[in-house]
């Protein structure tokens, strides 16, 4: 079984084909982290997926390939989650929208949703990179472009106000 790594380099020696290996690879990861960071919102979170590997494949050649590719991926995926919810009105939380609300089907998951709701999107962000997906607090500072101390704190502030 190739690397993805590998996989990056065929693909940008022209086998196209390969990235959609890394797409079948990652997609339920991407997917999962989706729905995490919009607690639980599938259209979103769907869009986000869709989003992340559409400007990796647009950046591919930025890959280093040294690094880790999917935590790579998870870095643009951050990043398509914050740029959608600024652009996207229709993203608005169950509270702020008078519509019917959805409970999406995924076991476990949704007490979790429930949980990290309260948190504003950048909280929800690094709590979930540092308690579900386990990344250290440098990892998490790379990822969303932050000083280590600043995560820190933030994820403090998020555990206070899930006490």
């Amino acid at each position: 079984m190739e690397t993805d790594e590998q996989l990056v380099e065929r693909t940008l020696s022209g086998e196209i084909d390969c990235y959609g290996i890394l797409v079948q690879r990652h997609a339920d990861y991407l997917f999962g982290l989706g729905m995490r960071l919009t607690a639980g919102n599938r259209a979103f979170a769907e869009d986000i997926s869709q989003q992340a590997f559409l400007r990796a494949y647009k950046y591919l050649k930025s890959f280093d390939i040294k690094k880790d590719f999917r935590r790579w991926l998870t870095g643009i995926t951050v990043n398509c989650y914050k740029d959608l919810i600024r652009k996207e009105d229709r993203y608005l939380t169950l509270e702020r929208i008078d519509e019917p609300s959805y409970t999406p089907d995924l076991e476990g998951d949704i007490g979790f949703f429930g949980l990290i709701k309260p948190l504003a999107e950048d909280e929800r962000t690094m709590f979930t990179l540092r308690y579900v997906y386990d990344y250290q607090i440098k990892e998490i500072a790379e990822v969303v472009g932050l000083k280590p101390g600043t995560v820190k704190s933030k994820i403090s502030r998020a555990l206070e106000k899930l006490r």
